[in-house]
């Protein structure tokens, strides 16, 4: 679905919109989740222009061979490593403090016996598990939703926000009216969903879940991830188009990945 997607955004969007994107950029985009009109957006943005908003910068973390942050075990870094490769979701992150991803929340309609084929409005929520109480109430092969793997997690506290201002204010009203509920439905309680990936084994993850939710001896940082940033009560959403200008290139993230595989160089 996603190399159809690549092909048609290729042959549709007018080549002078890709001024600042190759071929590995836009499947780099379609990997994070952006749709094909966001992705028009990113790749003709104006290298020049300023964005009002300040995009989200991850401070500086001294990283050990591996890519994990100093001071916690190996067990820890192993389930730390599982979780974050195995979330089916975006800016996955798992700090001392909670387990954060940006995952989509979708409204799908459609008679059609084909899932692709069916009407499908998503917006992008992120959410923010606390380690403190963290249990999974079920600890099978996992939830198979709509081609979706999930595990039922519980924590004693699960924050959730919209990472953009009214994302359904595009949607027709009918559709607008449903996936706000459908939102608003999701708000209280301590008990979620965990999105999983089809190639993860979902015994290693349960596995990796209750290690770090055992886990007390964490080093304490001052590090905040993009979800925490989001959920804090003094964060004021962005417009579509500040956050995705506020996104990192993928340069950007090709250089940061590199610095990850190798011990820290304060020279560097």
């Amino acid at each position: 679905m996603r190399k159809f997607l690549f092909l048609l955004i290729v042959l549709v969007v007018p080549v002078e919109s890709f001024s600042a994107c190759t071929p590995e950029t836009i499947q780099f985009y379609l990997d994070k989740g952006f749709n094909q009109e966001q992705i028009t957006k990113l790749c003709g943005q104006n290298e020049t222009a300023q964005p009002a908003y300040k995009p989200y910068q991850k401070p500086i973390v001294i990283y050990q061979e591996g890519g994990a942050r100093a001071g916690i075990s190996a067990e820890e870094r192993r389930a730390v490593n599982e979780i974050k490769g195995a979330v089916d979701a975006r800016s996955v992150d798992v700090t001392d403090k909670s387990i954060d991803y940006i995952r989509k929340l979708c409204l799908v309609g459609g008679n059609s016996k084909e899932v692709d084929q069916r009407v499908k409005k998503c917006i992008d929520v992120a959410y923010s598990v606390s380690r403190e109480g963290l249990k999974v109430i079920e600890s099978g092969k996992g939830n198979l939703v709509i081609g979706q793997v999930e595990l039922k997690i519980i924590s004693s506290n699960i924050k959730r926000k919209t990472v953009i201002a009214n994302p359904w204010d595009s949607f027709s009203p009918d559709i607008r009216f449903s996936l706000k509920r459908k939102y608003e439905a999701t708000q209280t309680g301590n008990v979620t969903t965990l999105p999983v990936r089809k190639s993860a084994s979902v015994g290693q993850v349960v596995n990796a879940l209750k290690t770090i939710s055992a886990a007390t001896d964490l080093e304490n940082t001052e590090y905040e991830s993009e979800v925490a940033k989001v959920l804090d009560e003094k964060y004021i959403p962005p417009t579509e188009e500040e956050y995705l200008a506020s996104q990192p290139t993928y340069d950007e993230v090709q250089e940061q990945e590199k610095k990850k595989k190798k011990w820290w160089n304060p020279f560097d």
